[in-house]
């Protein structure tokens, strides 16, 4: 029989299990908040796609009634109760992620600049450009400034009015 025989040589091993769990909580939540920041991008995206389209539904019928400010000469303008209402169905979105200020509306294959949103009888596209900032370091390095860049649009025919 050794004399060593019932010791166990001691290694320095530590804290070993705290290095671990941190190498491994990082890329747990690095995933964690890529999925809530895809899920959230889903919602942006969707809830705009909503809005533009209550706000073509609105412009085929011709109203104005919407427009919360009226000129000078008391006349309500189309395009500005258009706005209104998809900033009311965006859920407040619509300041955060327009890159433009306005609509793009064509008509027929050619953009309106008149404000009027096509005559009567006249099929529409309603389009805004929108971005939203992304907050996933692992999404972040693969987009233009961290900022997730999409096109929502709706097509539709406007009423006799």
């Amino acid at each position: 029989m050794s004399l060593y025989q019932g010791v166990r040589k001691q290694t320095k091993q530590a804290g070993i299990a705290l290095v671990e769990f941190a190498i491994v909580a990082t890329l747990l939540f690095a995933l964690l908040f890529t999925i809530v920041d895809f899920a959230l991008y889903g919602y942006v995206k969707l809830t705009m796609q909503h809005a533009v389209r209550e706000g073509a539904r609105y412009a085929i019928t011709g109203r104005t009634d919407l427009d919360p400010d009226e000129d000078e000469d008391g006349n309500q303008e189309r395009g500005k109760a258009i706005l209104q209402k998809i900033d009311l169905s965006s859920n407040g979105l619509l300041s955060k992620v327009v890159t433009t200020n306005g609509i793009k509306v064509s008509s027929n294959g050619s953009y309106i600049n008149d404000g009027t949103f096509g005559a009567s009888g006249d099929a529409i596209v309603l389009e805004i450009a929108c971005e939203w900032p992304t907050f996933s370091p692992i999404i972040y390095p693969l987009l233009n400034d961290g900022k997730y860049k999409f096109v929502v649009k709706t097509a539709m025919k406007n009423e006799a009015f």
